[in-house]
């Protein structure tokens, strides 16, 4: 074992050793202070490089073939890797440049082009896409623009269920036309059906169902009302058999979107068919395979109330969808699907609909709806299934009434998209695009082919197309992937790499239709309009902004266009000059001088707006989470980066204006009233990747032709691709109205009468923070110990509560990795994601990060706080309720949108790698779904994952119990985890525990309690696998109606009980006895599992227990002793595999993954024993320090560590100090200063829970 756990630590610090080399070559500014210096490339391919590369591709004659030269590769050809951007963008315009009229050899582009008497004739631009010639959608048919387009908005059935909105839902597949130079484009999307208490336009869907308008783009849109629950029946009605195959590329290695566990077993009986790189699942025949179910459906469907507070039931989590009625799969739907009770919804698996129930028990925000399908969630989201959900409140109906917010409110739900253009573009761009199976014109493009950042046949071993690192190609390499490279069929031995430019031997073995880690596309679209314009009156309006791009960021702002010449489109310029397009007033000025540098050094250049073209302040008073404890006004800025090289966080993003990550949102009022007969601009400058810019994905006016290195040609005034320039915005003239800042304000303050739109409107915060006073009219600290912050180094945090009370709670230790090398996919070697946890009490020189795909066992266990009927969310007064801190460790290169379902968090501060605290910005305060999390820093926050409440008759809700993948075998070990292989191969160990140690793990049943995900919402990366299963334990419904009655003689003897079981979600129930008639304690004598007493064994199916009459023998045998019983229901979260193996982990018997009981009495059985007779003692170290040794008795035998507090008072209020040692250590030293009297306890704790404080000891130091 020693020779193992010493093969162990090598590998990992190997990894550890080629980390900090990056970081440490990624992050030094150079002294011409270039950004590209800075960003956090670390030890990456930069776009220099790739110049470079391409450079001396050029010079060997290495040359894009020209538009309409160049032809498409035939359908299942091999990509060239090296020598093809495989990289499209939306239709471009097509420039033919003219000639003078005399002087015919001389080209031009307009008449000043030529000599004087002279006139250009010829010169044309055709295609592309002009910006701002179509209108913002708005809501309801009343809002629709000049093509038609408008967001629908739901009717709500309010008779069928009393007391709740009612929906039928559908997903369908239609076409609609998205900006004036584009056909119809293919989507897939939401309507409302027609039923007979709600009627519309009976608009025919084609079969057999009408809807109540026509599809439309992020329709329909569902305003509820807070308390007021919302039920809907979804159906699938997309098309079916080979018809319903996604019309984008699906690559089905990606995890749930391929093999079923029937295809897993077909590839290992039949090894010689398969072909790794056209995988079975991802043939255009697949249809064939769907039937035989050998591969999932792509018409997969579901529903997610993205930050909705749902029963598990009603989710949307990845293994909750199902496919149409009619589709002919074994595989109809997910296996956590489950019916709400008394919706009439039978479970039948091959109806093709499903039940929700949304609970609306949160405040006024807007959230919104969409598609979390396993594998194929980042595909449907982008082909359209997402649409809005409005709740409102009294607290924001109050603002409303009295006029302290504007009236007049605005959706903009902004995404990015590109658009499959011209063959011939695409035969130059993306040359294996499937014109015959993903659409030609209009339609939709993602990229589909892995472009690896590296080729070895270059000098410098670059690739100068490339996107995304290849792990064989990196370092350390994943050698021990199961498909490396290949050879290379373009290959040509005979080529002399010092004469020409040659393919190189080999290239990756990733499959041909391959997904990339991002897609940052180059078209902006706003309420599902590309580069839409609006007018408003110059007053305040309201706007409720959505980010539902997959994959980029916006950082947004106001700007002043200008026209044609340069001039500003305002009151004294009332006849603007349009640009070619002939629209006007489409472009915001840049810095000359840096547009003009970046032409050179695209990456270490990044043009701004010229300074005083700013326009209005955005003034923001919500965000994901509801309304925030004090309004922000943000001014216009543009994106800077961390420049300092003496920081830990050097070229992560600094300064912005309203930042926005995939999935978050923002509740602003913006006053026109000082623009009016202006134009402005929505601006956005975000970096993609976020925070390391890629200048190939930053399209402005004027930026630099990047076709050598897959890039587009210099943006042209009034032309896409532009992702700088959102949206138009014409301010009417006139007398303007201002806003009230000060009544908003005001508002929002504290009132003695608690009435202030924060207090009385959210829920209460966790940790006591000073920025918080304003709204409580509390006396928080903004420093110092009891400012709510935490360290780097600390392990628990002790803070203010609004109650008064001092708490202390132990971290949880969780990492996200994103870095080639330490996350990359097992098959192909292909960068990822994942999620995992920090081992406990981390020291330098170890390994400290475990990371875990999503179907691994779960890491996150949380108690459920359940409230009693009727009850509202009151401030935490126990340390022990359920609520939770992470301490997340962020040891990567992307900033990372997390997004946690069920609950929101509240984010305490960033503190860097070097100790540097950052609190959170003014507009993050409150609480949040969706929290950006940034490279080298860890991120804190606190969580409290309260239960919504139910109905009562649906009688509780039963466990998510399915198998780790549902898309393998039972019993099939999990990819890279059968550990005892890999150890006899002498193949580095991939598969640990949380606590570090190997371990194999083969697919079973787990109990997820209710099963919920947090996942990275930037969507490539969440099916790169950045997801966490997450299980929330609930208590089981108490038994009733007890009887034991003595029966047989003799040693026959037997108490024969019985019980009504009233639980859906037990495991066993408890019996306890005691000699009737005591009251002494009572003893258990058995658990008894729920498949020993009639129910359905979830082991063996997945089914969980149902309600009903129970029976239990007790065998008493020949005594003549009474006894009298009680029995209660326990339910066991988590994973219960015994991982022990002595001769391989140190692992417990019985233990391995953390789990949690939690019994019908009210509470947890798991409940932790606190230590006691804690005992201390000093003894002088120096002149200056003495060492303060502790002990303690461990009384626990589920703890995974112990915090040990030191106090300046026995109030343990003053000098508050907290350290933590692992679990069954019952020892503490420390230094401290001498003559000094200190107070300490101790407390025990794991990963749900932690025990009650031991006694107080205080020492006096020598």
């Amino acid at each position: 074992m020693e020779k193992r756990k010493l093969l162990i630590i090598m590998t990992l610090l190997f990894a550890m050793v080629a980390l900090s080399w990056g970081i440490e070559h990624g992050i030094l500014q150079a002294a011409d202070g270039k950004l590209d210096k800075v960003l956090k490339y670390h030890g990456k391919i930069t776009p220099a490089d790739r110049k470079a590369a391409a450079d001396r591709a050029k010079a060997k004659g290495l040359t894009l073939t020209d538009l309409g030269i160049a032809q498409m590769a035939m359908p299942g050809d091999a990509p060239h890797y090296f020598s093809h951007p495989n990289y499209a963008n939306s239709p471009l315009p097509i420039v033919t440049l003219g000639a003078c009229s005399i002087t015919t050899t001389t080209p031009c582009t307009a008449d000043t082009d030529c000599l004087t008497g002279e006139t250009c004739i010829g010169y044309s631009i055709t295609g592309g896409m002009k910006k701002f010639v179509n209108g913002l959608p708005g809501l309801g048919q009343t809002g629709a623009n000049n093509l038609g387009q408008y967001i629908s908005v739901a009717v709500p059935d309010t008779t069928t269920y009393p007391g709740a909105d009612y929906y039928e839902i559908a997903v369908v597949e239609y076409t609609e036309q998205m900006h004036s130079d584009l056909p119809p484009t293919t989507l897939r999307g939401y309507v409302q059906l027609e039923t007979p208490v709600i009627q519309g336009s009976h608009y025919d869907l084609g079969n057999g169902y009408f809807s109540v308008d026509p599809p439309q783009y992020l329709g329909a849109t569902i305003v509820a009302q807070k308390d007021r629950p919302v039920r809907i029946k979804f159906y699938n009605l997309l098309p079916i058999g080979e018809d319903g195959d996604l019309f984008i590329p699906v690559d089905s290695t990606v995890m749930g979107s391929g093999m079923t566990a029937d295809g897993h077993e077909w590839m290992m009986a039949t090894p010689d068919l398969v072909d790794p790189l056209n995988p079975m699942c991802s043939d255009p025949m697949k249809s064939m395979m769907v039937a035989s179910g050998h591969c999932y459906a792509e018409n997969r469907a579901t529903l997610h109330l993205h930050g909705g507070i749902s029963p598990w039931i009603s989710d949307g989590t990845p293994h909750q969808w199902i496919t149409p009625a009619s589709e002919n799969t074994p595989y109809p739907q997910g296996v956590s699907v489950v019916p709400v009770p008394d919706m009439g919804d039978s479970g039948n698996p091959n109806d093709g609909v499903m039940t929700f129930y949304y609970t609306n028990q949160q405040s006024a925000r807007l959230m919104f709806y969409h598609d979390h399908a396993w594998g194929i969630t980042r595909l449907n989201v982008y082909a359209g299934e997402a649409a809005g959900y409005l709740l409102r409140d009294s607290t924001e109906q109050a603002l409303l009434d009295s006029g302290i917010i504007p009236a007049d409110e605005i959706p903009l739900i902004i995404q990015d998209k590109t658009f499959v253009p011209s063959m011939e573009q695409l035969a130059v761009q993306d040359e294996t695009w499937d014109i015959a199976r993903w659409g030609g014109l209009g339609n939709l493009w993602v990229p589909h082919v892995y472009s690896p950042a590296q080729n070895p046949g270059d000098a410098s071993g670059v690739n100068q197309f490339g996107r995304w690192a290849y792990g064989p190609w990196f370092w350390p390499p994943t050698t021990n992937i199961e498909y490396g490279p290949v050879d290379n069929p373009y290959f040509d031995p005979a080529c002399n790499p010092d004469v020409q430019w040659c393919e190189p031997p080999l290239m990756p073995g990733v499959p041909y239709l391959s997904m990339g880690m991002e897609a940052f596309n180059d078209t902006p679209m706003v309420n599902g309009t590309v580069y839409p314009t609006i007018t408003v009156d110059p007053k305040p309006y309201r706007f409720r902004i959505l980010s539902v791009a997959n994959d980029r960021f916006f950082n947004l702002s106001f700007y002043q266009a200008v026209d044609g010449n340069g001039v500003l489109c305002d009151a004294a310029n009332p006849a603007p000059a349009a640009e070619s397009t002939g629209i006007a007033c489409t472009e915001v000025a840049l810095n000359p001088d840096e547009v003009a540098a970046a032409l050179d050094d695209p990456a270490g250049v990044f043009p701004t707006p010229i300074a005083g073209t700013e326009g209005p302040d955005w003034i923001q008073i919500g965000t994901e989470g509801g309304f925030l404890p004090s309004p922000v006004v943000i001014p216009a800025h543009v994106t800077t980066w961390v420049t300092d090289p003496t920081v830990f966080n050097a070229g992560n993003v600094d300064q912005h204006s309203l930042l926005l990550a995939p999935a978050e949102r923002a509740d602003v009022i913006v006053d026109f009233s000082q623009f009016a007969g202006q134009t402005l601009i929505l601006y956005n400058d975000a970096p993609a990747a976020f925070p390391a810019r890629d200048p190939r994905y930053d399209y402005y006016t004027g930026n630099p032709d990047l076709r050598n290195t897959g890039g587009v040609p210099s943006t042209m005034p009034g032309y896409g691709p532009n992702t700088r320039t959102i949206m138009q915005i014409n301010v009417n003239s006139g007398a303007g109205q201002s806003f009230d800042i000060g009544a908003l304000q005001n508002a929002f303050a504290h009132q003695t009468d608690s009435t202030g739109v924060f207090e009385s409107g959210q829920n209460p915060i966790i940790v006591g923070q000073g920025a918080y006073n304003p709204a409580y009219g509390t006396a928080f600290q903004s420093n110092g110990l009891q400012a709510g912050l935490v360290q780097i180094y600390d392990t628990s945090l002790t803070f203010n509560t609004l109650l008064g009370d001092t708490l202390t709670i132990s971290l949880r230790p969780k990492m996200i990795q994103d870095e080639m090398g330490e996350a990359f996919e097992l098959e192909y070697g292909r960068m990822s994601g994942f999620l995992g946890v920090e081992t406990p009490n981390a020291q330098a020189g170890l390994q400290n990060m475990i990371l875990h795909p999503y179907t691994y066992p779960p890491d996150e266990i949380l108690d459920g706080i359940e409230l009693a009927p009727g009850m509202e969310v009151t401030p935490i007064a126990s340390a022990d309720d359920g609520t939770q801190i992470w301490k997340i460790t962020h040891n990567g290169v992307d900033t990372h949108p997390i997004h946690w379902h069920l609950y929101e968090v509240q984010v305490l501060n960033r503190v860097g790698w070097d100790g540097i605290i950052r609190k959170p910005d003014p507009n993050e305060l409150g609480w949040k779904d969706t929290l950006r999390v940034s490279p080298l820093e860890d991120t804190i926050v606190a969580l409290r994952p309260i239960i919504p409440q139910l109905p009562t008759e649906w009688g509780g809700l039963p466990n998510s119990i399915r198998l780790l993948d549902p898309s393998m075998p039972e019993g099939m070990f999990l990819h890279g985890a059968n550990t005892t292989q890999r150890e006899a191969l002498g193949l580095p160990l991939l598969a640990f525990n949380p606590d570090g140690e190997p371990v194999d793990i083969v697919n079973h049943f787990v109990n997820l309690g209710w099963e919920y995900v947090y996942h990275c919402h930037i969507l490539s990366h969440e099916e790169m696998d950045m997801m966490h299963a997450q299980v929330v334990g609930i208590a089981p419904a108490a038994p009733t109606d007890l009887t034991y009655t003595l029966v047989g003689k003799g040693n026959n003897r037997h108490y024969q009980l019985t019980w009504n079981d009233n639980s859906k979600n037990e495991t066993a129930f408890v019996i306890e006895r005691r000699v009737a008639g005591s009251t002494g304690a009572w003893s258990i004598i058995a658990t008894v599992q729920s498949s020993q007493l009639g129910v359905v064994p979830f082991i063996d199916t997945g089914v969980g227990p149902a309600t009903g009459q129970r029976t239990y023998n007790d065998p008493i045998g020949n005594t003549k002793t009474l006894y009298e019983y009680q029995v209660y229901a326990i339910n066991v979260v988590g994973d219960v595999w015994d991982y022990s193996d002595p001769a391989f982990n140190e692992i417990p018997p019985g233990g391995g993954w953390p789990t949690l009981t939690l019994d019908s009495k009210g509470g947890t059985i798991t409940a932790i024993t606190a230590p006691t007779n804690l005992t201390v003692s000093a003894v002088a170290k120096n002149k200056k320090t003495a060492i303060v040794t502790l002990n303690w008795t461990d009384n626990a035998v589920n703890e995974t560590g112990f915090l040990v507090q030191r106090a300046d008072n026995a109030g343990f209020s003053l000098g508050v100090v907290n350290a933590t040692v692992a679990g069954d250590v019952t020892t503490f030293s420390q230094s401290v200063t001498r003559g000094k009297t200190y107070y300490y306890r101790a407390l025990a704790f794991n990963d749900a829970h932690q025990s009650d404080w031991s006694n107080t000891v205080s020492v006096t130091t020598p």
